[in-house]
């Protein structure tokens, strides 16, 4: 993972094994130094190596017969030190034995930074919003 391309594909590539229970090959993608951090869509920010670690492998847990179906890039900015990407990532997965594959849509950004020779993810924001809704849902008030 050399440059920043390679990174990101590993991290792609690694989604697959996220949506079938395995966490690992998208832990390896990720800073190992105190200050990377994590957003996911099903629980607060978190920061450091363990609890980074310990939120990305609960909800992968859940899944089975997952897949990506697609990246939608919005954005990309890449110096020779650091990194970010803001895409929308979408794919599939039975979630806790669901009969059915359920579809899902994030608004990813992640920032990656050269460490040694390696480009790792020290920051990851995921979310559901993926179109326009209210204000008022954005501020916790039914719509």
């Amino acid at each position: 993972m050399s440059n920043f391309d390679d990174a990101l594909n590993a991290f792609n590539m690694a989604l697959d094994d996220y949506l079938n229970g395995d966490p690992v090959p998208t832990q390896a993608v990720f800073s190992r130094h105190d200050d990377v951090t994590l957003c996911n869509p099903v629980g607060p920010p978190c920061r450091g190596p363990a609890d980074v670690e310990r939120a990305a492998a609960e909800p992968s847990s859940h899944f089975t017969g997952g897949k990506i179906t697609g990246f939608d890039e919005v954005s990309r900015f890449v110096t020779s030190d650091v990194g970010y990407v803001v895409r929308i990532e979408r794919g599939q997965a039975h979630i806790d034995g669901s009969p059915e594959p359920v579809p899902y849509s994030l608004r990813v950004t992640m920032i990656f930074r050269r460490e040694g020779e390696a480009w790792k993810i020290t920051h990851r924001h995921a979310d559901p919003i993926t179109a326009p809704r209210p204000l008022a849902s954005a501020m916790g008030q039914p719509a």
